[in-house]
């Protein structure tokens, strides 16, 4: 799921068809309100999200001034996807998520990202339809993907890759992302014991 949701799910106007569908995602943050949001608690989350993310490329070896501007470019490129993307309130109303067209549609919204060559690499079937949910995200993607530099790509898809994996690196990390996503975020005050954690990991596979 970084950068966005691929996969395939019930057409929502004809439950007994299974179709491609192409959502927003990409964004460390839960939702996209806490990237524009301008009162002075997301402001503060902010300033201490991008301090995690700094921390987390610390641990993964980047030098701390290094990984300081790993971490605004971080912050940029979430911040530009999260303004193209649907407010929260908006997703819950299935007409908004609903924009079915022909695959060479989804193609022309982002003309820079190489469709093709993704789907094959994503061992999806061939199909003709597709869902996406919500078209100007992947305008938006177009658009990032033309301003931004292979290099602060590659800063970016490290920090996903450390996110989305943090359950299973070393204890430091685990306990990095704890301190920000649960109890920053969150108000818990302990992480769960590990065999819990693990347990919890069995269950969900």
């Amino acid at each position: 799921d970084t950068l966005f949701e691929f996969g395939a799910g019930p057409d929502f106007k004809d439950a007994n068809t299974n179709i491609a569908q192409a959502d927003q995602g990409g964004l460390g943050l839960p939702e996209r309100d806490y990237y524009l949001k301008d009162d002075a608690k997301s402001k503060e989350i902010r300033e201490k999200y991008v301090a995690h993310v700094q921390r987390m490329l610390e641990l993964a070896g980047e030098k701390p001034e290094q990984a300081k501007a790993d971490a605004a470019t971080v912050m940029k490129i979430e911040t530009d996807l999260a303004k193209g993307s649907l407010d929260l309130v908006s997703r819950r109303d299935p007409e908004k998520q609903y924009h079915k067209m022909p695959r060479k549609d989804l193609e022309a919204l982002s003309p820079l990202f190489h469709w093709s060559q993704f789907l094959a690499g994503s061992g999806a079937p061939a199909f003709d339809t597709v869902n996406v949910v919500w078209p100007d995200f992947f305008k938006a993607l177009n658009t990032e993907i033309q301003n931004t530099s292979v290099d602060n790509w590659k800063t970016y898809f490290i920090w996903q890759t450390l996110h989305n994996e943090v359950g299973m690196l070393p204890t430091p990390f685990v306990e990095e992302n704890f301190q920000f996503f649960a109890k920053t975020l969150r108000g818990t005050a302990e992480i769960r014991p590990r065999w819990k954690r693990c347990v919890g990991y069995t269950d969900a596979q």
